[in-house]
Formats: C-alpha cells, structure tokens, sequence
C-alpha cells in the first residue's frame, strides 16, 4: 500500500508542476480542468480530489531538540540525553495534512513522569500573532509513542487552507525555571474532506499524514499483538520520513492533560 501511494503522491507532483507551468499561457476551453491552478495548497482542481504540489511552509520546524540536553539549565539537572532523543511523528520537513479541524499529533517521548516535571503543548496561527491554545500534561508510565490532542470543549477548529505552527516544550524533574528544556515544533494544513482523501487515509497513504499516522497508531494502541499487516504499514509509513528505526518502539497513546 505504501508503494502505491508513493507512485500516486510522485504523479501528483508531476501533475502539479505542469499545472503551474500552464498557468500562464491560453485559456483552456470550457470544461478543461488542466487550466484550473490552486490559488491555495488546500484547494482542489477541478474533478481532482487529492493534493496537488504541497505548498511550502512558512519556515522549518524542529522534529528533534536542537542544542545539547545536558547542564543547559543553571538551576537544576536537564532531561536525560536519550537515544533517540524526543521526536515529532512527522515528515521530515515537519509538516504535514489533515482533513480534521481537530487533529492528533504523535511524538516518541523517551521519558517517564519521574523525569519530567511537565510538557507543554500550544498552537498558533501562522503569523504567530495568535496563540489558539495551549495545555499543559503529564507523561504515560511507559515511554514510546505519545498521542496530544486538544478537547472539544476547548472550541478550537483548524480552518482550512491555513497553516498553524504547533509546539511542544518539556521541563525536566528540577526545573525552576520558565524555560523549557527541550523543545519541538511543526507545522500542520488542513485540507477539504473529500472522498479521495479518506481513500487515502485509509490506505496508509502517507500523503494526509497526521490523519493517516493517528489511523494506524489507535489500532497498534494495547497490549494484544497486531496483525503483520498492519506492523507492515506502520513500519513502511515511519521509513517513508527516515523514522524506521522507531517503528518497534510501543504505541502507548494520549498524555494526560492537566486542567488549568
């Protein structure tokens, strides 16, 4: 599955590239759709129901802490420097789909609560001039992949069309202070649902991604052991971003989120 969604999101690409190049010339006929352009990354062409060439981020993200973890805080011990270190479930560029106004994000947390005072997770708009929402939450007991999401009584929706920057910050066990010790962040765009988009969600299609990696993580979640197949997809969709050495890593599920 996941070979045949890389051939389609190439073709995409290829597709999208001749569509920008024919911006310019003549007028289609009437009923043309190869004269349609998308003004925004989250439209559609006509008669199309899948993404065309994704639109670039307003600037690069941070899938893993950036700077060394030791001694970088002068009141009290940093977090552990562990390997693999804290990782967004990204593409690489950390950014990514979803058809959902309310999106999951995953993360592998190497830490337990013991030693991590708290995390942070806050969403902005894209200017930055707007910050949407922002909890804090506590760590699972088992390290692994973590899942953060927001309440719907929080009443915050991802418009589409629009990016927003997200962002996760952890203060290790000792921590006075009002920075973070670690910190990541990314990018997400919501697109049009449209019945193409799900077939691609359902899939494993690595073109919708924060939808399709949400997918295959809630059905990896507990303790009995999944089907090979669905191992495959998760194992295949983790090596598509250059993440396969996590895929033995445990799903373990959603933080726990602190009322404030």
């Amino acid at each position: 599955m996941m070979r045949a969604s890389k051939f389609v999101l190439s073709f995409l690409l290829m597709a999208g590239l001749g569509l920008m190049g024919s911006a310019a010339g003549p007028e289609a006929p009437d009923g043309d759709d190869s004269s349609e352009v998308w003004a925004q990354g989250s439209q559609q062409s006509a008669g199309a129901g899948l993404p065309d060439v994704p639109p670039t981020p307003p600037s690069d993200g941070e899938r893993k802490p950036g700077g060394s973890l030791n001694g970088n805080q002068p009141n009290g011990p940093s977090c552990l420097d562990t390997q693999p270190p804290l990782t967004a479930l990204t593409p690489e560029n950390v950014a990514g789909y979803t058809l959902s106004d309310q999106p999951t994000f995953w993360f592998y947390m190497p830490y337990t609560p013991g030693e991590i005072l708290k995390g942070e997770f806050s969403l902005m708009t894209k200017e930055e001039t707007q910050r949407l929402y922002r909890t804090s939450f506590e760590l699972p007991e088992t390290p692994g992949w973590v899942s953060i999401s927001w309440p719907d009584s929080a009443d915050v929706n991802l418009a589409e069309g629009e990016y927003y920057h997200w962002y996760v910050n952890l203060y290790c066990t000792g921590n006075e202070t009002t920075k973070p010790d670690l910190k990541i962040n990314g990018w997400v765009l919501r697109l049009a649902r449209t019945p193409e988009r799900e077939q691609q969600i359902e899939a494993a299609s690595d073109v919708i991604w924060y939808d399709a990696i949400a997918l295959l993580a809630g059905q990896l979640q507990g303790d009995s052991p999944a089907p090979t197949t669905l191992q495959q997809d998760w194992a295949e969709l983790l090596e598509s971003v250059k993440l396969g050495d996590l895929a033995s890593v445990p799903v373990v599920g959603p933080v726990e989120v602190m009322e404030e």
